[in-house]
């Protein structure tokens, strides 16, 4: 009984349109003319006055607190994204010389998703960095095979990485080709062998 009458009070499961709506209502009720009233039979209602305006103010009030909190929750959503994206950038800027050649591969492959191994020291890394992302595939589940799984550059940082970042050069003479094979991953040197 008692958790009956806590969730029948919980009014911020409410939607705010629903205080908008008494609001708008009860407020039509308060500041409306007596003739206007009289039109929409209103008229008898004034023995409950007291109580609609009670009413108006307690959702009034409760609709310029969740506009408070929304706006709130909106400006620190904002500086949150900026501050993420800074440290982003700033993230890409300092990849070492191994978490370059992870990212390298999936240029020389053309691919937007690699199956690496996620016990890989610089995969993990890049994973908590957040430049890489498991790839969901089934009712939101990873899907792998023993410590392998499909990953992708998060979206974001698909869109401002560029060649210069992870040291990739779009038309390579022979010894830089040379030089970009060579410092390939070794989980991909390992898989050549099969």
């Amino acid at each position: 009984m008692i958790m009956e009458l806590k969730s029948f009070f919980d009014f911020t499961k409410l939607p705010t349109k629903i205080f908008i709506v008494i609001s708008f209502v009860t407020g039509f009720f308060i500041f409306s003319t007596e003739t206007l009233l009289k039109k929409f039979r209103f008229d008898k209602l004034e023995e409950y006055g007291a109580y609609i305006g009670i009413v108006f103010l307690f959702s009034t009030c409760l609709i310029i607190l969740n506009l408070i909190i929304w706006i709130y929750n909106k400006i620190d959503f904002n500086i949150k994204l900026k501050k993420f994206k800074a440290e982003i950038k700033q993230t890409i800027k300092d990849l070492d010389h191994q978490e370059q050649s992870v990212i390298r591969e999936f240029f020389i492959k053309g691919q937007s998703s690699i199956s690496m191994p996620i016990n890989d020291d610089v995969i993990s890394g890049l994973l908590d960095k957040k430049i890489l992302k498991m790839n969901r595939q089934i009712n939101g589940s990873t899907v792998g095979y023993g410590m392998t799984f499909p990953l992708s550059i998060d979206n974001y940082v698909n869109k401002i990485i560029t060649f210069e970042d992870i040291n990739f050069i779009q038309n390579p003479s022979e010894q830089q080709k040379q030089y970009i094979l060579n410092n390939r991953p070794s989980w991909v040197r390992d898989s050549w062998r099969y």
